[in-house]
């Protein structure tokens, strides 16, 4: 589903993921964290789909769905990986030198550009993990019933994972000096926010109503 370079957040054993996350390293931070918790709720309605699938005479369109995840589960892969070499990039323009005016105006460029990515990715994260939610909400509705609650367990923590991610825009939105695309950005995070929101209670309702 991705392509992985050798030093892919991909390629690494579970549990260096988890230490490395629990040490002092700032990288993988909260972004990356939150997108590979969105890669495994997704993980879970394609699983339904699939399973369901494999039950269903006429596929057809199962497997387009199914198609749709396993595209949406690449992107937020590609999502967690960006998240990290943003913040090594902004690392990087902390660390330019600045002792002649055109040094610090160059600074002032790398620092301004690498916030402005900063606060782009985790917004394009957010809008992938609203997309794989409207695909768990056709999966609550599809889905057999043995397998609807792992549908519902996806969803909850695709909802997470966006209101995760989005507390990096509010942290980079600080770092702009730009008004106008703050707000731009501000208002962003706070449709994707909203949105997340509703189709997960949404998928809440109707998986909760299918198991009684």
């Amino acid at each position: 589903m991705t392509v992985e370079t050798e030093d892919s957040l991909w390629r690494w054993p579970l549990t260096t993921f988890r230490d490395t996350l629990a040490s002092d390293s700032p990288t993988p931070g909260g972004g990356s964290a939150a997108m590979v918790s969105a890669t495994l709720g997704l993980g879970l309605v394609v699983m339904a789909l699939r399973i369901t699938a494999n039950k269903t005479p006429d596929r057809g369109f199962l497997d387009t769905l199914i198609l749709s995840g396993d595209r949406l589960i690449a992107e937020l892969s590609a999502h967690a990986e960006a998240d990290i070499a943003v913040f090594d990039a902004y690392m990087a323009a902390l660390k330019l030198p600045k002792a002649t005016e055109e040094e610090k105006a160059a600074r002032r460029t790398a620092l301004r550009e690498a916030t402005i990515a900063a606060t782009e990715i985790p917004l394009n994260a957010a809008q992938s993990a609203l997309e794989a939610l409207d695909l768990a909400g056709q999966a609550a509705t599809l889905a057999t019933t043995q397998i609807v609650s792992d549908v519902g367990a996806g969803a909850a923590t695709l909802r997470g994972a966006v209101e995760a991610v989005l507390y990096a825009v509010d942290v980079n939105l600080r770092g702009l000096d730009d008004a106008g695309r703050r707000q731009v950005y501000a208002d962003s995070r706070d449709r994707l926010l909203a949105a997340a929101g509703q189709r997960a209670d949404g998928i809440a309702r109707l998986v909760r109503d299918r198991l009684r």
